[in-house]
């Protein structure tokens, strides 16, 4: 392209954006003012995605129907972010149990290899007293994960 044409391009784009709206008394919008009386609309901001703060204000009070939708979408969303929080949790209470059970499996592996004397007894008494702690750790764990489950569904019932 030539510099003319960039140059004719830019002045019809600004000419473009300036014109005027006029809303005539029929309910039709037109460029030139119906009447003596007619004000031009101010579109200055249609098309924006982001309001000013004068006119969001104003726009968004209280019993807006935006305003609703907004608090109806927030509140959408929320539950949303809710349901993963449960749903994250609800795995990691499986994965406590699945690594409890493992453990467990292995200390029972390595307790039959106890021989039948009184190391062999002491030795077992020590892996008992192991796969005693492992699953009061793993009750721990899942009772703290319940709570939080139990929290956020309350949260998601309200």
């Amino acid at each position: 392209m030539d510099g003319k044409s960039v140059l004719i391009m830019l002045l019809l784009v600004s000419f473009a954006s300036t014109a005027e709206v006029y809303k005539c008394a029929d309910g039709k919008y037109q460029a030139e003012p119906c009447d003596s009386e007619s004000i031009p609309l101010d579109l200055s901001n249609v098309g924006s995605v982001i309001a000013s703060p004068t006119t969001s204000s104003h726009a968004l009070s209280s019993s807006s129907p935006i305003s609703d939708k907004k608090s109806e979408v927030s509140s959408y969303i929320r539950k949303q972010q809710i349901k993963r929080e449960i749903s994250t949790l609800e795995q990691e209470r499986r994965q406590v149990f699945k690594e409890r059970d493992a453990k467990i499996k292995e200390l029972r592996e390595r307790g039959r290899y106890a021989n039948n004397n009184l190391a062999g007894a002491t030795w077992q008494q020590s892996l008992a007293q192991e796969m005693t702690a492992v699953m009061q750790q793993a009750d721990t764990v899942v009772g703290t994960l319940d709570r939080q489950i139990s929290l956020l569904r309350s949260e998601l019932t309200l």
